[in-house]
């Protein structure tokens, strides 16, 4: 199979555009994007599968005591997340329940390919900072206690596992499961910063959940997170939804340090309805607000999957493909997975198709496409972090707008390429007699019908730009939700109109589906016209017009509305497609609406200030100019430019095609011509 797309990512760098071949399960090839593709991407970019060291379930599914249906169920969910290769975690228990939940997990991974196999997050940690684990299961790293994991099922699957390196025996028990194979990783400690290099010097190499249940980071007192974040021998890893660890140390932990690790340390809540509650470690914990709670309020996990936690590590401001590595090539290079992680030929064929507003649109493992065990993050999806939204401060309820609006505003600069070109091809459509037709339902046909109208007094081109409305012109006052479900009623109405082959027709619709606007796209395809699409949900029926703007503009404050971020993003590209034609059909003078009707007073006084502006004229002259054209600005400025009679400034303006500045270029080489004709020999 052969996937192409406009852009790939992998060990940290962005790249242009690219095919991959992928065979039995493997990536074969990285080969030009001009070669025939089985599928070809027409926005987003391409990366490798993402790695999650420290997992301890999702969507219902707790790892220590999963089955085998169950682990099913986990390792797809994980998979259309993006989540392709995963560390199964099992948190302190009894070394005989931890015996059994290992045999299970031994039994689930000849199955299933993306488990790396176990994390074991204790029983060796400290005390007093043992987090969400029972205190009265741990136990100290002494000989017969590291016989315990490294013997039956726990010795099979055992691949990485977390201890405090300031416990009695904790060094010689380091030297001693990483000379067994297992990675060692720092945390729950309360250890000196001369303890965790003690701890580095025996022989580990990650730091579990930087910040989180350790010793803090003291200006004079560095403790494990000082160690963890300079210590070039060290993969520190950070929780990354933005709850853990504060938005702002994340940004700074991973600014500071190129082989940070994003992890979820998600539980068996994640993924479920806010609210949630299940049993976990021995003791219930609630999902608020993405994250697994106990009841004395200790977190006991989070409640996301990697992908969120990719967008939230962008939110907080680190740079995306700081973020992506954190998930691919880092997690991979501190495991020493040479074939995972990466886009390489040889490497795992897990790889992701995300959206510019980075939600995963598809996953494939192995050449299979994942099947998405929820619906793929588009206008529609609720997003689960404003599960508390009506109890929050007022200010903080406006920042979100206002960040989700900025996130559709950048999705925008992802379509600036086909805006540019869809205006360019309307407006040659227009140049030679078409017309521009929109069409749309609820908002979208609202947004088109307000720019349509607009474009009249403001560029003199009544009738030229006509919106089609579902439900008609009345839906702009009054709701008509089922008219969006009409399709023959859109036929009907470009029927009406006269549309035909020399037209342009824009469909607009968040979803793609809208049957209105795709039954008036199927028609203007159907007849030969110019047919364009703005949407903001990927792979919907609509990208098959010849220009699509897929804003990818992601899901709302409020499900659903998309009268918000949404519509925000479709009236911006209606405005700049618009406005864009506009110029190239010689509607504008640099920043003047020259073809502006001055139908009031106001708009008078700005006519009268273009005017003056453009041809540095005195306010009397600008005023009679005005009045000799009936107010048309282009050929007053033109009469005083030029020096022309108002007839004649029409003529010269219609020779120009309705351009200013093609009309005094025209002029200009007019005169220079009649000049050489007065010199020529008998010229008068």
């Amino acid at each position: 199979m052969i996937i192409a797309a406009p852009r790939w990512f992998s060990d940290g760098v962005f790249h242009g555009p690219v095919a991959l071949r992928m065979e039995a399960g493997r990536i074969a090839e990285i080969l030009e994007p001009a070669v025939r593709a089985d599928v070809t991407l027409t926005n987003g970019f391409l990366s490798p599968g993402m790695i999650d060291l420290h997992n301890n379930g999702a969507f219902g599914v707790d790892c220590a005591t999963a089955s085998t249906k169950e682990w099913g169920q986990y390792i797809s969910g994980l998979a259309a997340c993006g989540v392709t290769s995963v560390m199964p975690t099992f948190i302190t228990a009894p070394l005989a329940d931890l015996q059994g939940s290992a045999a299970r997990l031994a039994d689930a991974m000849p199955r299933h390919g993306a488990i790396l196999g176990l994390h074991l997050e204790g029983p060796f940690l400290a005390p007093f900072r043992c987090g969400a684990h029972r205190r009265d299961w741990l136990l100290e790293p002494d000989a017969g206690q590291v016989d315990g994991v490294l013997s039956g099922a726990l010795g099979q699957v055992l691949r990485l596992i977390t201890l405090a390196p300031e416990l009695p025996g904790a060094p010689a028990a380091i030297t001693r499961l990483a000379a067994a194979g297992v990675v060692v990783a720092l945390g729950h400690t309360d250890a000196t910063a001369t303890q965790m290099r003690a701890g580095v010097d025996a022989g580990a190499r990650l730091v579990t959940h930087v910040f989180n249940a350790q010793s803090a980071l003291h200006h004079r007192a560095p403790g494990a997170p000082g160690v963890a974040l300079t210590d070039e021998r060290l993969f520190p890893c950070l929780i990354a939804d933005g709850v853990h660890v504060d938005p702002l140390l994340l940004k700074l932990a991973f600014a500071a340090n190129e082989r940070a690790i994003a992890v979820t340390d998600s539980i068996v809540l994640a993924g479920l309805e806010p609210g949630a509650r299940r049993d976990f470690g021995g003791a219930e914990a609630v999902l608020e607000r993405a994250v697994g709670v106990r009841a004395d309020g200790t977190l006991a996990g989070a409640g996301i999957t990697l992908d969120e936690g990719v967008r939230r590590l962008i939110a907080a401001g680190v740079a995306p493909r700081v973020a992506l590595a954190a998930a691919t090539n880092r997690p991979a290079a501190a495991l020493e997975l040479s074939a995972r992680g990466r886009i390489a030929p040889g490497c795992r064929a897990d790889v992701i198709w995300w959206g510019d507003d980075f939600t995963v649109r598809q996953v494939w493992t192995g050449n299979a496409a994942s099947a998405p065990s929820r619906p793929v993050r588009g206008t529609e999806f609720a997003r689960p972090e404003m599960a508390d939204l009506e109890a929050r401060p007022s200010l903080e309820i406006v920042e979100l707008f206002l960040a989700q609006e900025a996130v559709a505003q950048r999705a925008l600069g992802a379509v600036a390429a086909p805006l540019a070109a869809l205006a360019d091809a309307v407006a040659a459509r227009m140049c030679a007699g078409g017309r521009l037709f929109y069409a749309g339902a609820g908002t979208s046909g609202r947004l088109a019908l307000l720019d349509a109208v607009e474009c009249g007094p403001t560029f003199g081109m009544e009738g030229m730009i006509i919106p089609l409305l579902a439900g008609g012109e009345q839906a702009f006052i009054r709701a008509a939700e089922g008219a969006e479900d009409d399709a023959a009623a859109a036929l009907e109405v470009l029927a009406a109109h006269g549309f035909g082959a020399g037209d342009a027709l824009v469909g607009i619709a968040a979803s793609g589906a809208t049957p209105f606007t795709l039954a008036a796209l199927r028609q203007a395809r159907a007849q030969g016209a110019l047919t364009g699409a703005i949407v903001n949900n990927p792979a919907s029926p609509m990208e098959t017009v010849d220009f699509c703007l897929c804003i990818a503009s992601g899901p709302e404050v409020i499900a659903g509305s998309t009268r918000l971020s949404a519509g925000s993003a479709q009236k911006t590209a209606l405005n700049i497609l618009s406005s864009l034609v506009m110029i190239r059909l010689g509607r504008t003078y640099g920043p003047y609406m020259v073809d502006m009707r001055a139908s009031n007073q106001k708009l008078r006084g700005r006519a009268l200030r273009m005017v003056m502006e453009i041809t540095q004229a005195e306010r009397e002259a600008a005023d009679l100019a005005l009045k000799a054209c009936d107010m048309h600005v282009k050929t007053a400025a033109l009469m005083l430019l030029r020096g022309l009679p108002a007839p004649l400034a029409a003529e010269v303006l219609d020779r120009a095609r309705g351009s200013l500045r093609r009309a005094l270029d025209l002029r200009r080489d007019e005169e220079d011509d009649q000049q050489a004709c007065d010199h020529r020999p008998g010229g008068g």
